[in-house]
């Protein structure tokens, strides 16, 4: 399941990318929109990753710290989408984003020290 949803990550990535570049009016906001797509693809690839080490090593916690960071990618890259695409701004939204792809990563690197 991690696996399908690193490529839905990625899909939509390069999708946004795409309609940024193309489709979307950036009234200034070109830099956060660059922010948020770069690091939604970085992250993308970045979960393909951790899902190979899921399918190897069955640990609950790495499975918890990659769904911490799937959804701290979603909720960070798209409140910026939503923010440049529309002007409203979700406030603490974004942040909150970050933290939990913050705490998604130390997550991961504590479920792999446990199997080092």
């Amino acid at each position: 399941m991690v696996a399908l949803v690193a490529m839905l990550l990625a899909l939509t990535a390069v999708v946004l990318a795409a309609l940024g570049s193309h489709a979307i009016p950036m009234n200034g906001m070109q830099s956060s929109w660059q922010t948020a797509s770069n690091l939604h693809l970085f992250s993308a690839a970045a979960v393909v990753g951790l899902a190979a080490l899921i399918a190897i090593h069955e640990s609950k916690l790495l499975q918890w710290g990659t769904w911490l960071i799937i959804v701290g990618t979603v909720v960070f890259c798209g409140s910026i989408y939503i923010r440049v695409m529309t002007g409203y701004s979700l406030g603490a939204v974004t942040p909150s984003g970050g933290m939990l792809m913050m705490l998604g990563w130390l997550v991961a690197a504590i479920a792999f020290l446990r199997k080092t």
